[in-house]
């Protein structure tokens, strides 16, 4: 695989936004996000999911035209993030809160993504809504090379089946990628009292890195999704052991790009007109800048444009989502997608 096939992003655009970019040279930019696209189902009843609220006859209403309303608003942002750096847009995307593999294929199929012939992952787990992480990627950027998935046993309700952890590797032009998409226990019930979920949650994450680095050390890791905890939460800061400062770097962490983001008060969703920043990507050392001979961590975004917030009712100035309780209110998502760029030297 050739490294043209990536675009390449002006220098005086790069060299703007942070100064570890040498002003003589030039560099390969890619991006990879992750996005918490809030209940993606189709309109088909599923008898081994509960999925009965998300039908035409549901309490939500949910209809073909509907369905195809979000559809067409996920491919829109998708479209966008990352674009204005790299003109291909998304080469990997994670997702979560799909009901299943035709949802992802529909949304990829959307003539604003079209072009880009995403290819799309996603095992079905046993959580009891029928949702689980998936992953799309263009296949110019990405050659997949092994898909598996680890379920998670919580400690407080052994009967609950909650989301899997999906894993996806391969060859990120030409360097070995590993990408852990996750959808951690919610807070429902309290933070307090559903904490130890995330923790094992957490623990599987970090356990499931550590093996893939064990085989091959020079292995990028990237641990994505929705956490349902804050960047200095327990599960993250102690458990996937994190940092936030590139100069509190230590080989046995991951770095957490994300953390000065949440402590500027920028957030992914809104709760009481609170902000937290569930959705993250978190970097193994390999990520790190050091010099940008591979592809190696530039820059963290929230992608929250104007049009994604909503400007009326209760949830006036949050995420614009596609449902207001059992209102229909035509959004996007109850969460922000965030990515980050990766950019290379061009020899």
């Amino acid at each position: 695989m050739k490294l043209k096939l990536i675009s390449f992003l002006v220098l005086s655009v790069l060299f703007v936004q942070a100064q570890t970019l040498k002003k003589d040279k030039n560099y390969y930019v890619s991006a990879i996000g992750f996005w918490n696209v809030e209940n993606l189902y189709d309109t088909l009843n599923d008898p081994k999911k509960n999925d009965e609220e998300f039908l035409p006859e549901g309490t939500k209403t949910w209809t073909g035209d509907r369905y195809w309303v979000k559809i067409n608003h996920l491919a829109k942002v998708i479209a966008e993030m990352g674009s204005d750096a790299t003109p291909e847009g998304l080469s990997i995307l994670g997702l979560c809160e799909i009901e299943n593999k035709n949802c992802l294929d529909d949304l990829v199929k959307d003539p604003q993504l079209k072009s880009r012939n995403y290819q799309t992952v996603l095992v079905e787990g046993p959580d009891a809504r029928g949702v689980d992480p998936g992953l799309i990627y263009n296949p110019k950027h990405f050659k997949v090379t092994k898909v598996v998935t680890y379920g998670i046993l919580l400690p407080y309700d052994t009967a609950h089946k909650t989301r899997d952890q999906l894993v996806v590797s391969g060859s990120f032009f030409g360097e070995p990628l590993t990408l852990i998409v996750c959808h951690w226990p919610s807070r429902s019930g309290g933070e307090l009292k559903s904490r130890p979920g995330r923790i094992v949650a957490a623990k599987m994450a970090r356990h499931i890195a550590d093996s893939v680095t064990k085989l091959d050390p020079k292995n990028k890791v990237i641990i994505m999704g929705d956490l349902n905890d804050d960047p200095t939460n327990e599960s993250i800061k102690d458990n996937i052991k994190t940092f936030g400062k590139l100069e509190n770097a230590k080989d046995n962490l991951y770095y957490n790009p994300m953390e000065p983001l949440c402590k500027k008060g920028i957030g992914t969703l809104s709760y009481q007109d609170s902000w937290n920043l569930f959705d993250q990507t978190l970097l193994n050392k390999p990520l790190w800048p050091d010099g940008y001979k591979t592809f190696e961590f530039y820059k963290a975004f929230v992608f929250n444009k104007q049009y994604l917030r909503c400007d009326f009712g209760n949830y006036k100035g949050s995420t614009f989502r596609t449902y207001s309780g059992e209102s229909y209110t035509a959004g996007y998502s109850d969460h922000f997608p965030v990515y980050i760029l990766l950019v290379k030297e061009r020899n």
